[in-house]
């Protein structure tokens, strides 16, 4: 009976799913809310960033995300939830200008969010005063819906460096090595791999055991041989 007794007790403190909680008087509270799986229906963000890949990357890199999606989905749900979704945000945004994005973000991702988006926890979210959402997500990808369409005071979401502009090639005047390099120092970073020292040079000295300077050979004076 005792046992019965302490069930019922810590039944009754359990928090209530979003359909039993109120709406009603709600103006001076902070709701704090998930985006996958809470405000929205759908679970998974791959159909969101298939969207941007293809709308602002083209067929090409929709291909590349589609290729990369099983790795993405083996680290996501046997070895690290981050892992899988850094694999996606990398594939679809790497190399893609900013303003892209953002018309993107702005243009299409709303009307596809709005269809997905979840009516009780609407409901109750829209009921409070301040309102917090958390996603995994990039920012510059939903920030624009959760902000303009929900009224959302504060999105906190994965950040996407973008290259400086005093390290392009074009604006910044940069050698072209120098940019690489640094690009290849912020991928190693987001992969966890540790960038080694080695110049081109000593990678080619690697490979090749010279240095790739072809020495030029000495010029042979020819001799006139003089007949009888």
């Amino acid at each position: 009976m005792a046992e019965a007794r302490d069930q019922q007790h810590l039944a009754s403190k359990t928090i209530p799913t979003i359909d039993r909680c109120s709406s009603i008087d709600r103006e001076n509270h902070t709701v704090v809310a998930d985006m996958d799986g809470t405000l929205l229906c759908g679970r998974s963000s791959f159909p969101y960033f298939a969207l941007i890949a293809f709308e602002a990357g083209g067929v090409l890199r929709l291909l590349l995300l589609l290729l990369a999606s099983p790795i993405a989905g083996v680290l996501y749900y046997f070895i690290s939830e981050s892992a899988g979704i850094r694999v996606l945000i990398f594939t679809t945004f790497v190399g893609m200008k900013v303003s892209d994005i953002e018309s993107v973000a702005r243009a299409v991702l709303p009307k596809f969010y709005a269809h997905d988006l979840h009516v009780e926890t609407w409901r109750v979210f829209s009921s409070c005063g301040k309102r917090c959402v958390l996603t995994a997500n990039p920012r510059i990808m939903v920030e624009p819906f959760l902000k303009e369409f929900l009224g959302a005071d504060v999105v906190i979401g994965t950040e996407i460096h973008k290259l400086p502009h005093d390290l392009t090639c074009g604006g910044g005047g940069k050698p072209s090595h120098e940019v690489a390099n640094y690009i290849q120092r912020t991928i190693a970073a987001t992969l966890s791999f540790e960038c080694t020292n080695f110049t081109r040079k000593d990678k080619y000295r690697a490979l090749a055991g010279n240095d790739g300077v072809v020495v030029e050979k000495p010029k042979v004076e020819s001799t006139k041989i003089m007949g009888c």
